[in-house]
């Protein structure tokens, strides 16, 4: 009945039914290349979607805001505020926005502050919204012309409470007003970045050639009516971004930038500023690079599928050339064996094509429920969409393509040629010998060098379009494919070695072995090139990811500084912090902004006597060590202030401090300053040498304090310090670990490293069967001869552990060499910006090792059931059915 129902298939399907074991291998590469493919682009895109999300959720105020300013009149201001609002709106269309403004009146005189002809100023200002921003501490909010409210800091400084009354005269009018204080207010968050600019509403009091205090807060009605003399306004535009899409960001950018020309349209007087533009490409450049990073492990998988799939269809080939000779004898012309060739890969690809996108997001479920990718948020699609349908198909198809090239490249021999070939040792493969390899090694290069010599692996093209660069992108699986194939050049020559070493040993396994390898290396080439490739992706992942979590603990450490940083309040002393728990140290810090060089940059002034026991200074950051480093910074009284400094800093000689001009002697040079962002320009020096300069006119106190804790552990500390603003070293590390875009890339390593030993195994498993299988007559006879189970297992092992030796070997090898040249690069660009913090190559050995160990076990079971199945065969049987060696 069976035999019936095969005798009505197609000639195709009943030739694919009758190799079941190369056809299955070839479906199972083909079905894992498009799974793992989809899944990798799948979990690229939802790691880059989170990022961008989170990256939008929590974008500040200062890099989103639009703010607008103009000097109106009274009669004026109401035309402005429409063009303002209606141009904002236009320029963010679809994204809602909030815009609140703020007027002030020109300066007022206290009447009783008058000292010396130079009398105490205040202003009058009504601001939209500050209800919603600020808590009353005492009273009600100003509901007329002369009530008003001050923030906490101006009644304290004006000594004036709740129901107090004074008087106010205009510099501009000179007209008297008398107004009386209905209510005092705090504000919730005085550094929140929409008071930027606001310092007398902030803190109650600024001083410059005048002192002013307040504003006095009037409702907005009242401000028109009563104080509106040189009014300024601002208006300050806060985008909601919770609903923009990735795919929006440049398009909304390019409309958020045309803002200005929008508000200037209606209110020529306007002075406009906005960051959002900005931010929003920075984002979008960043989703870009983030793509382009976890690409890499994609292209890595599609060079190996390749690989492994060329090697199932040589076997296919090698073990059908007679019969393919044979139909050409008869008479099966080229067109006829092409079209059999290609419809049984087709037979095998297309049902692929429509699996794969559904098994993706399966395969992905096991890798999102992981506890680092898991805290990130990112979430594996439920369902496929049409682009990973679109990706699947294109893969199954070029797999059919592959799968048929061999085919009908042997269909180019007679029967004759075929009988005559048989029997010869192996040829050097056509690659190696048309030296396609030293090609390959000239582009791989190319690549690494490209990589290595830009901030991304991105390019812009023609019109200011940033996109992929597939060169730089592909410059990992191209070294790695060109290690491999260089590694192959390695198989004859070390197996004559070996055969001569054990030409003379007693003991027939490992000299047969060696004979047989040596006899018929490109037997053994292709495992070996499979299997060196698969452990260096295997390594090359596993090292990518530990220097890239390296990566994240060393920008935690740079920011923070020290374990903990926690802003100084009055009070403090040294005793309120080491009586915390798990504090060892603390030392007392000075940090301001200073101008050098004519540009800004960070002045840090910390007690050097004690700073090298809190300090996280990298050692390769600095050619000096911390101790050292502090006892030069002391310095002494009279002298320029001696500094540490930042490279671009290295030629400086004075620094401006306010109105304090310092000098300065640079003593050392670090790479980067902890505590400050990477790459920023910035200075250290000793708190006491830096008082002793004595400066005229500069204050330097105490605003921070550094805290080292016992074994870097923070936690019981910022427990502790919780109701204070503290810069946790452990909060920070753990804030950059779950970021979305890393845990994508340590995913698709993961997934991709997973897949590339599946690879390396069916691979290994399908051409260990078919030689064998090939070989049963030569282990029929050594059966009849008497060799026992354990000596074909010994022939076997000896056999294939010069491949898994050599395999294993030359994977580590070539994974390190690759992984010391685009790791380090790679993890860079995978920040998207250009940082001043050097990534350092972290190899972890201990994994590395547990990698090897494991491939190999899982190999040498194999290799014994191999052993087992063949000694089970009774050799008799074999020898009468003609299968002889």
């Amino acid at each position: 009945m069976v035999s019936t129902v095969r005798g009505r298939l197609p000639l195709v399907v009943r030739r694919a039914l009758a190799e079941p074991l190369l056809l299955a291998a070839a479906f199972g590469s083909i079905l894992l290349a498009t799974t793992a493919v989809s899944a990798l682009l799948l979990h690229a895109g939802s790691a880059t979607q989170a990022g961008v999300r989170r990256a939008l959720d929590t974008a500040p105020l200062a890099a989103t805001a639009t703010v607008v300013t103009s000097s109106v009149a009274a009669g004026d201001f109401a035309g402005a505020d429409r063009a303002v609002r209606a141009g904002i709106a236009h320029a963010h269309g679809e994204v809602p926005v909030r815009v609140t403004v703020r007027v002030e009146s020109a300066s007022y005189a206290l009447k009783e502050g008058d000292h010396g002809g130079r009398p105490v100023l205040t202003r009058f200002a009504a601001y939209e919204g500050l209800d919603g921003q600020a808590d009353l501490v005492s009273g009600r909010w100003p509901t007329e012309g002369t009530t008003v409210a001050l923030s906490e800091p101006a009644a304290r400084a004006m000594g004036v409470a709740t129901g107090d009354e004074f008087t106010v005269v205009g510099r501009l009018d000179g007209k008297p007003a008398r107004v009386r204080v209905t209510g005092v207010f705090r504000l919730r968050d005085p550094d929140d970045p929409r008071w930027k600019g606001e310092e007398l509403l902030r803190y109650g009091t600024q001083t410059g050639d005048f002192t002013s205090r307040g504003p006095l807060v009037v409702p907005a009605g009242a401000f028109f009516d009563r104080f509106a003399t040189g009014v300024s306004a601002r208006w300050l535009a806060e985008p909601d971004l919770r609903r923009l899409s990735p795919d929006r960001l440049r398009p909304f950018s390019a409309s958020v930038a045309a803002v200005s020309a929008d508000v200037r349209a209606g209110c020529p007087r306007c002075s406009v500023t906005e960051t959002l533009s900005g931010t929003l490409l920075r984002l979008d450049r960043g989703a870009l690079v983030a793509r382009s990073t976890m690409l890499v492990p994609v292209l890595q998988l599609l060079v190996l599928s390749a690989y492994a799939l060329a090697l199932t269809a040589r076997l296919l080939a090698e073990h059908r050339r007679m019969e393919t000779a044979l139909l050409r004898s008869r008479g099966g012309g080229s067109p006829r064996l092409a079209a059999m060739a290609a419809g049984e890969a087709l037979l095998i690809a297309l049902p692929c094509a429509p699996a794969a996108p559904f098994l993706a997001p399966v395969l992905l479920r096991p890798m999102s429920a992981l506890p680092w990718i898991e805290a990130t948020g990112v979430e594996p699609p439920r369902a496929p969409d049409g682009t990973t349908f679109a990706v699947a198909a294109a893969v199954a198809l070029a797999c059919a393509a592959m799968l048929a090239a061999p085919p009908l490249l042997a269909a180019r021999r007679t029967y004759v040629e075929e009988q005559a070939a048989r029997g010869r040792a192996d040829r050097p493969g056509l690659v190696q010998r048309a030296g396609a390899d030293v090609a390959l090694l000239v582009l791989a290069a190319l690549a690494v060098w490209r990589l290595r010599g830009q901030d991304a692996p991105e390019t812009t093209r023609l019109g200011g379009e940033l996109g992929l660069d597939p060169l730089v992108g592909a410059g990992p699986a191209l070294a790695l494919l060109c290690g491999g194939m260089a590694a192959l050049r390695l198989v004859p020559a070390v197996a004559r070695v070996a055969e001569r070493a054990t030409r003379r040993r007693p003991g027939f396994g490992p000299a047969l072995a060696a004979r047989q390898v040596s006899r018929r290396p490109a037997r053994y080439s292709g495992p070996a090139l499979l299997l060196t490739m698969a452990t260096a992706i295997g390594v090359l992942s596993l090292t990518t990811a530990a220097t890239w979590r390296g990566a994240q603990e060393d920008r935690a450490r740079h920011l923070a500084g020290a374990a903990l940083r926690v802003p100084a309040l009055p009070g403090d002393d040294a005793r309120t912090f080491t009586t915390l728990p798990g504090v060892a140290a603390a030392v007392p810090a000075h940090r301001a902004r200073v101008v050098a060089d004519g540009a800004d940059a960070t002045l840090i002034a910390a007690d050097a006597a004690h700073l090298g026991r809190a300090l996280l200074l990298r050692p390769d950051l600095s050619e000096l060590s911390p101790a050292t480093l502090m006892s030069r910074i002391a310095g002494s009284a009279g002298q320029p202030l001696p500094v540490v400094v930042t490279p671009g800093l290295a030629d400086t000689v004075r620094i401006t401090a306010g109105t304090a001009s310092i000098p300065i002697r640079v003593v050392g040079v670090v790479t980067a300053m902890p505590g400050t962002p990477e790459g920023a320009p910035a200075l250290l020096a000793d708190l006491s040498a830096l008082r002793g300069q004595g400066a005229k006119g500069a204050d330097w106190p105490v605003t921070e304090w550094w805290l080292a804790a016992d074994g870097n552990d923070t936690t019981r500390a910022a427990t502790a310090l919780a109701r204070r603003d503290v810069v946790d070293v452990a909060t920070l590390t753990a804030g950059y670990r779950d970021d979305p875009t890393a845990a994508g890339l340590q995913g698709a390593l993961l997934l991709g490293f997973a897949a590339a030993l599946a690879f390396a195994v069916l691979g290994f498993l399908v051409n260990a069967a078919v030689s064998a299988r090939e070989r049963r007559g030569e282990f029929a006879v050594l059966g009849a001869l008497g060799a026992s189970f354990r000596q074909t297992l010994g022939l076997l092992a000896a056999e294939q552990s010069f491949v898994i030796g050599l395999s294993l070997a030359g994977g580590v090898a070539l994974a390190v060499a690759v992984s010391a040249a685009v790791v380090p690069p790679m993890v860079t660009a995978g920040y998207a910006t250009g940082g001043g913090l050097p990534v350092l190559l972290h190899i972890p050995w201990p994994q590395v090792a547990a990698l090897a160990v494991a491939v190999l076990a899982v190999l040498l079971v194999i290799v014994a059931g191999l052993a087992r199945s063949l000694h089970r065969r009774e050799p008799a049987a074999v020898l009468r059915a003609g299968e002889t060696s």
